[in-house]
């Protein structure tokens, strides 16, 4: 019983911080000045930064480039939200 129960937090954890970028995003669309963000994302093997109007092009709405495969969200330049995954690269 208690296997099952760790892969589950474990997915909540995910969740979670795909929720947050979700609703990062959402305001800055929606309720924000969509031009005061800057996403940079994984593109290859390379990181890219693009305002987030033209990642939204360029994804065709997440749908090219998923969400996943964004690293860092910036907000007048200052970061607002970063992966797990970039924190890890930070560290090494």
């Amino acid at each position: 019983m208690s296997g099952g129960g760790g892969r589950r937090r474990g997915s909540r954890r995910r969740k979670k911080r795909k929720g947050i970028l979700e609703e990062l995003l959402s305001k800055a669309i929606h309720a924000d000045d969509i031009n005061a963000y800057t996403i940079v994302y994984r593109d290859k093997d390379m990181l890219k930064e693009v305002s987030l109007e033209e990642f939204l092009r360029l994804s065709e709405n997440f749908q090219s480039i998923p969400a996943s495969r964004i690293v860092y969200v910036k907000r007048y330049g200052n970061e607002v939200y970063s992966s797990s995954r970039a924190r890890v690269e930070q560290e090494e």
